[in-house]
This record gives structure tokens, C-alpha cells and sequence, in this order.
């Protein structure tokens, strides 16, 4: 009596322990929810989504089971089986069940694998390690994977395991020591296992053995695509560490307002960045690899941060009645610009009209000369820029002296640069590769050629290797020696008007081209438009154009980043949203994205027209005297051809 007492009582136990084992959630599951996040554009925060959507209800090793029928995960339960979960987890670490096939199938009961794999039409045991302790404890229910072992006794178990496609309890765990529950299915999976029994088993012992009294088939031939091929089966962690990897969960982000904030996800943890103010929900979704899902929304609120001026008005000394054209740059969401000008006994009274980045001055007179300065405004807060010192003398000279291109060219891929002037007038152009080793280019262009073209198309003066009567030349304009005998390319030509210069070649490296005016700011004729077009690249590789203004006042510049409007030339592969910056050294002086329809009614007659409302990038600036870079690259790292032109402001 006392006996079967107690074996009732073992039974309500593990059929308890079962129950609540099924409680914990084994599919992703919302374990919190997500707070309210607030940023400034350009602030980051990051979540650990494990906080908010999880497996709760494991806690043990996890394989995947890769079958082709489909993919399953399921827990080790180490806890309560240890030497079989050891015992198993030796054939998986070195893959004895690559390739192994369910070699039997009863529906309502089992199915079971372990035992064989599968090579084209070969069919071949697995080799078994010796017996493990039969460790019975957790009763034989449905989606819990056992140890098989034959009839000689209870600790006879091997390589050979199978899936309960039932509540096997009343049977498996009463007979023969009781089967080894070592692991379970998670979430969803047991609708792989049921693909599998819905699949006819047949008896083909005859041909593969004894073993194979019930082998399902895809199909009802007997050939190798017709085997249940378990292809792989590997440990993947609970949660996911890095970018790509194979976990029970994946997590996934979604945003509806992208222009707002970003959600991205490396692993398990979420960034999420304020790009500008508003409102924006980042859905996250975790998953396992049977479409289980749980999702939190994380709603995001980007606040608007104070302004911040990322390049200053700068001084400049002019000759009376030239253009003064002051320019600033900042960042922030929703900014208003108003200039002011320090007047005798007045810390800054208001230019009206002048509520743009831009302030010009058609025409400079002794009235106009004094301190200005930009206040930008937002909803955070206000900033005001760096006063620009504008002096004024009654003459002075000014004009474009200089221009240099160095670009990354393919094999046969042809370098120009452009320029015109005022009437005839002398310039030294170069095509530099050899020398740039020099400064540290190890991929230099190895043999330049230099063509010049007149404004019909008609080629001119031509220079592979260059001569060295030019030495003093170099030196006249300040340009840096070449090598006696290099291969580099230079030539002094007459100029009227538009011309081009064309670097071209056999070989594919970096190359420099550049064009120097001859006769200092002495002389009557002058360059007064200097251009380039190439690729833009990202990186090292967007276009950048060097330019000199020669002088003793500054020199207002009319620079032209030019993408779409190219497609009206013929061009294609354009640059569709250029951006424009002017440097001088590393100091950011003006930058443009969208360019404005004033800067063209301030300048008319200065090149070809734009679209109105086109994403070509214009800037109308005032320069001290000295050396400037201008760089063309694409809004969010694009690529494609641009342009970028300089013309001198009459």
C-alpha cells in the first residue's frame, strides 16, 4: 500500500514540475515597457533590450536544430540530466550530427534521430561513444527530447535521441528505468517535429537495415532528397552580442520618422540618436525562429538644442565699391538669423532684411565699412557670432592667382580643369605624379601628359615630360620644384578667353593638376573663372580644388558646387545632392547644401544657370588674401560626378 502511495506521489510531483516548467514563457515575451526617451540632435542612448523583451523561462545551453523541414531551438536541461546533456553535447561539438537524418518516425508517439547520416545515397551509422547513466527525472511529455537506449537495460543510451510528439509519460517513464528527459522544445519549434510526422514512414529494412522499420519520406522515394536531413545542429546563445549573429531572440527596430530619430540595433542593444526636434516612435521587435514575436514601442522626443556657429564671419579690408559678401555656418533645428552692425554708442543695431547666414554688400563705401556680426536663434537658446572687422580703402588689387585638382584617376580616366580670362594672359599649368611621392603618395600617376584646349575644342600645346628651362618659372609663382628628368608634365601657355587642361595617360593613380596666372596683380588681363570636374568619392576621395587669391584687399568669390544641373550637359551618374565647404588650412570659413536663389541675383551674368529649387550648392563669400580649398562631397556619403567652380566678382 505504502508503495503505491508513494509512486502516486512521484507521479503528481514530476507531472508538477512539468506544469511549471510549461508556465515559463519559452517564446519572446514583453517583460517591461520601454520608457519615454528624450535627446538633443546628436545625442545618443542605448538600451539593453534583455531588460524589456526576453525568454524568461530559459535558462539553460541552447541548440539549433537545422532540419529540411525547418528550424527548431531547444533547452538543455543540464540541471536535471547532466552526464546526458555532457553525453550529447559531445557528438554536437564535433559534429557527429552533421548531415544525420530522422531515421524513425511514429506518428502520435516519436521521432528519432542520432543514429545515422546521410552522404548522397549513402546512408551510414554514427560512431557511438560508450553508455551514459540513465538519469530519469522529467517525465516523457510532449516537445521533450529523450535519450533511446535498447531493451538490455536502463543505462544503455548512446548517440540516439528522439522528440515526444505526445504525452508519452504513461509509457516512457515507466518502462525500463524510465527514458532521460535531457532538453526540450522552445517557443514554436514542435511544428517542425509535426512537418516531420505528417511525413509517411515506410519500411525499408530490407534495403538500409533493421533500424529502418519506419524511415519518413519526402515524397515516398527512397533517395537522398527524400531523407529528413538534419543539415546542422549548433549551441546559439539566449541573446544575441553582435551584429548578424545566430541567437534564440532577434531583435529588430522599426521607425515610421527617420528624419526625427534613429533606432539601430547591434546584438541586443539599441542606439537610439536624435536627429532633429520632434516626435518619433521606435518600434523594437524580438523574435525566435518560429515567427514568435513581442514588441515594445519606444516613443522618442528630440528637443531642440541651442544653436551652434561651425564657421565665423570673417574680417576683410576691401577697396571702395567692391562686393562685401559675409557668411556663417551653424547647426541646430529651426534657426533664425538676423545680422547687426556695431554702430558709435549702439552694441548692435538690426540690418533689416538681413535675416539669412548671408549679408551683402553690392557695393562697399565708406559708410558701410565698420564691425557686423549674426545672432542665430532657436527655441533653445540664442548665439551670437564672432564680429567680421570690415575695413575699407580707397584702391587696392585682388584676383585669382591659382587653382589645383588632385584626384584618384583610374586607368584612362582623364583629368580637367577649367579656366578663362579677361584677355590675354600667361599661365603655367603643371600635371604633377612622379613628385608627389615626394610627400608621401605611394600611388602616384607615373606618367602624366598635359593637353591644352582652347573654348572651340581645338587641342594646342601638349607636355609629357617637362622641361627644365621652366625651374624659374616654378619659382616666380611659389610652386614647388620638380624633380630634374621626372616624368611629371608642365607647359607655359598664352590664354584669351576659355580653355581647358587635360591630364590624361595609360596609368591609374593620384594625380595633381594645376594652373598658375604668370605677371603677379600687375597686369591688365587676368583669370577670372578657374573649374574641375571629377568623380566625388567619400572620404579621401570627395573633390577638392585648391585656389590663391593674390592681392593686397580681399577678393569676393562666387564657388559653385555643381551635381544635378550637369544632367542637362549630358552627364550622367551625377552627384544628386552636393555639398559644398571652403576651407583655409583646417578651419571651416562657409559651407552650403541647397543653394539660394539670392546668391544668382546677386551675381548676374556669373555662369550658367541653376534649377531653381535644385540640390546644387552655392556659396558667395569674401576672402582675405591667401590659399583656400574648396570640397565637393555627396549629403550622406553619395557618390557620383560633380563640379566645382570659382568666378571673381566684379
Amino acid at each position: 500500500m505504502f508503495s503505491r502511495l508513494l509512486w502516486s506521489f512521484c507521479a503528481a510531483f514530476l507531472f508538477l514540475v512539468t506544469v511549471l516548467r510549461a508556465q515559463l514563457a519559452t517564446v519572446p515575451t514583453q517583460l517591461g515597457t520601454a520608457p519615454a526617451i528624450t535627446l538633443f540632435p546628436g545625442e545618443t542612448v542605448s538600451v539593453d533590450l534583455r531588460t524589456l523583451l526576453g525568454v524568461p523561462g530559459v535558462t539553460g545551453q541552447v541548440l539549433q536544430f537545422d532540419t529540411v523541414r525547418g528550424v527548431f531551438n531547444a533547452e538543455l536541461l543540464a540541471n536535471d540530466a547532466p552526464k546526458t546533456v555532457a553525453n550529447f553535447l559531445n557528438y554536437v561539438n564535433r559534429g557527429s550530427y552533421t548531415n544525420s537524418i530522422i531515421h524513425r518516425s511514429v506518428p502520435g508517439f516519436v521521432i528519432q534521430g542520432g543514429g545515422f547520416t546521410a552522404s548522397g545515397n549513402l546512408v551510414a551509422p554514427i560512431s557511438a561513444d560508450g553508455p551514459v547513466q540513465n538519469e530519469f527525472k522529467i517525465s516523457n511529455t510532449r516537445g521533450t527530447i529523450a535519450m533511446a537506449k535498447t531493451g538490455a537495460g536502463p543505462n544503455t543510451a548512446t548517440n540516439q535521441w528522439f522528440v515526444n510528439l505526445a504525452n508519452n509519460a504513461a509509457n516512457l517513464d515507466n518502462q525500463n528505468g524510465g527514458f532521460t528527459v535531457f532538453g526540450r522544445v522552445l517557443g514554436n519549434g514542435m511544428s517542425v517535429a509535426d512537418s516531420i510526422a505528417t511525413l509517411i514512414p515506410y519500411d525499408v529494412s530490407g534495403q538500409l537495415g533493421a533500424d529502418f522499420t519506419a524511415l519518413p519520406l519526402i515524397g515516398g522515394n527512397l533517395n537522398s532528397n527524400a531523407l529528413v536531413v538534419i543539415r546542422t545542429i549548433t549551441t546559439i546563445p539566449l541573446y544575441p552580442t553582435l551584429a548578424g549573429e545566430k541567437a534564440v531572440v532577434t531583435y529588430t527596430a522599426t521607425n515610421a520618422n527617420a528624419m526625427v530619430a534613429t533606432g539601430t540595433i547591434v546584438g541586443s542593444t539599441l542606439t537610439l540618436t536624435g536627429v532633429a526636434s520632434g516626435a518619433a516612435n521606435v518600434t523594437v521587435r524580438a523574435a525566435d525562429v518560429n515567427n514568435s514575436a513581442a514588441q515594445v514601442v519606444f516613443a522618442v522626443t528630440v528637443a531642440a538644442s541651442a544653436p551652434v556657429i561651425t564657421a565665423q564671419p570673417l574680417n576683410a579690408v576691401l577697396a571702395n565699391g567692391q562686393m562685401l559678401a559675409l557668411n556663417l555656418a551653424a547647426t541646430g533645428t529651426g534657426l533664425t538669423y538676423q545680422w547687426k552692425r556695431v554702430l558709435s554708442g549702439v552694441g548692435g543695431a538690426v540690418l533689416p532684411g538681413a535675416t539669412g547666414p548671408q549679408y551683402i554688400v553690392e557695393k562697399m563705401s565708406a559708410a558701410e565699412a565698420g564691425i557686423y556680426y549674426c545672432t542665430v536663434t532657436n527655441s533653445a537658446g540664442a548665439v551670437d557670432s564672432a564680429a567680421a572687422i570690415i575695413a575699407l580703402r580707397s584702391s587696392g588689387e585682388a584676383r585669382l592667382t591659382n587653382l589645383a585638382v588632385r584626384a584618384a584617376l583610374d586607368a584612362g580616366q582623364v583629368l580637367i580643369v577649367g579656366f578663362s580670362t579677361t584677355g590675354k594672359t600667361d599661365l603655367l599649368v603643371r600635371g604633377v605624379g612622379p613628385r608627389l611621392a615626394d610627400f608621401g603618395v605611394a600611388d602616384f600617376y607615373v606618367d602624366p601628359r598635359l593637353e591644352i584646349y582652347d573654348g572651340a575644342g581645338v587641342k594646342g600645346l601638349t607636355n609629357d615630360s617637362w622641361d627644365g628651362v621652366l625651374a624659374p618659372t616654378f619659382q616666380s609663382v611659389g610652386a614647388f620644384p620638380l624633380n630634374v628628368g621626372s616624368k611629371d608634365a608642365a607647359l607655359v601657355t598664352s590664354v584669351n578667353g576659355a580653355s581647358t587642361a587635360q591630364l590624361k595617360g595609360v596609368d591609374s593613380g593620384v594625380a595633381l593638376l594645376e594652373v598658375y596666372a604668370l605677371g603677379g596683380t600687375t597686369t591688365s588681363s587676368r583669370l577670372n573663372n578657374v573649374s574641375t570636374i571629377n568623380r566625388v568619392g567619400t572620404g579621401g576621395n570627395i573633390l577638392i580644388a585648391g585656389f590663391t587669391v593674390s592681392g593686397d584687399v580681399a577678393k569676393t568669390l562666387l564657388i559653385r558646387g555643381v551635381g544635378p544641373k550637369l544632367t542637362s550637359f549630358g552627364v550622367s551618374g551625377v552627384l544628386a545632392d552636393p555639398q559644398l565647404e571652403i576651407y583655409r588650412d583646417t578651419t571651416l570659413l562657409a559651407s552650403n547644401d541647397n543653394w539660394n536663389a539670392s546668391v544668382a541675383a546677386a551675381t548676374p551674368g556669373l555662369g550658367f544657370a541653376l534649377e531653381a529649387g535644385s540640390k546644387d550648392a552655392v556659396l558667395l563669400i569674401t576672402l582675405p588674401p591667401g590659399g583656400y580649398t574648396a570640397q565637393l562631397s555627396g549629403v550622406g556619403a553619395t557618390t557620383g560626378v560633380g563640379l566645382i567652380e570659382v568666378y571673381e566678382v566684379p
